[in-house]
């Protein structure tokens, strides 16, 4: 009972701690291929200016997933047949993207300016394709064509951030709100939000569900601690038996043998059993009484040295 209820235990404990790094890694290290290209400006007159100081065309990078992606390896690029043409420097912190969030890249054909700046640049009189690639120099996550004459500081951006359609059409318009860095755009209402006060005006429906998910949490603790408590209860039971037992025993054999009343007990009844069987028995002690008229200790014949008179005399 005690093996197979630590055994239980251990692999409760094992698979929860498996479920909970399964359930984390998707937050902590999301796939590359959730970035997108999200905003694109060609003709910047009067807006987004770098940390130079100066204006030129940018592209935004937005991180569309639930966790942290890094750019750091992929290579960004306008022509279809080099599709390794910028590649995005490591070793820059600069180049992780947090979820929902997004970089700017700037096309001004100036990469020693730092780790956002491409070596290639756009011009707003023709069409432009940009895609953004995998480290291995061959995967394409994602790919634009960007149509010829956009007006000055007007932006090629999507509808909805991070959002893939088939049709470029419906997930792509060109803007006079350019937004480089942030999202394109910011919704004041949530339509689950909507719609639950739609259902439940007053807030009943809302209030019991709280209530039923706060007591279904305190009801799966007091059953998880009883648990715990019996297991523990019987693991605490067996110890102490298995404890008893063994000392019981010895307790019952050291106190008749520490007894001194015991032994005489012993040792004189082994005496008279001998005396009146006419022997010793092999291999036990014989208790005789003494012969002897005096004591060692207190005769003085037997702890003096003769000297050398006494024995002339005595010769």
């Amino acid at each position: 009972m005690q093996r197979f209820t630590r055994t239980a235990l251990q692999r409760l404990l094992l698979l929860s701690t498996i479920a909970i790094l399964w359930a984390s890694y998707p937050l902590s290290a999301q796939s590359i291929t959730a970035a997108r290209i999200n905003e694109v400006m060609i003709d910047n007159v009067d807006n987004y200016i770098d940390s130079y100081g100066k204006r030129s065309p940018w592209i935004e990078i937005y991180n569309s997933s639930a966790g942290t992606i890094d750019l750091a390896g992929c290579f960004l690029t306008d022509d279809p047949q080099d599709l390794k043409k910028y590649m995005i420097p490591k070793g820059d912190i600069l180049t992780i993207i947090k979820p929902r969030q997004s970089v700017v890249f700037f096309a001004d054909e100036m990469p020693l300016r730092g780790t956002f700046h491409l070596n290639f640049s756009l011009t707003p009189e023709a069409p432009h394709y940009l895609a953004l690639v995998s480290s291995d120099g061959s995967s394409i996550i994602d790919e634009v064509e960007i149509p010829a004459a956009i007006p000055a500081d007007h932006s090629y951006a999507r509808i909805d951030d991070g959002v893939r359609t088939v049709a470029p059409a419906k997930a792509w318009h060109i803007t006079q709100h350019t937004t480089p860095g942030s999202n394109n755009v910011v919704k004041d209402k949530n339509e689950k939000i909507n719609r639950l006060q739609e259902a439940d005006p007053n807030g009943f429906v809302m209030t019991v569900t709280a209530m039923l998910v706060v007591f279904l949490g305190l009801l799966i603790l007091f059953l998880a601690y009883k648990l715990i408590g019996i297991v523990a209860m019987r693991l605490e039971n067996r110890k102490q038996a298995l404890y008893k037992a063994p000392h019981s025993e010895s307790t019952t054999t050291a106190s008749t043998t520490e007894d001194p009343l015991v032994a005489v007990a012993i040792s004189l009844a082994l005496t008279t059993e001998l005396e009146l069987g006419g022997g010793e028995a092999p291999g036990q002690l014989t208790i005789r009484p003494r012969t002897q008229t005096y004591e060692p200790w207190s005769d003085k014949s037997q702890m003096m040295r003769p000297t050398v008179e006494c024995k002339r005399l005595k010769a």
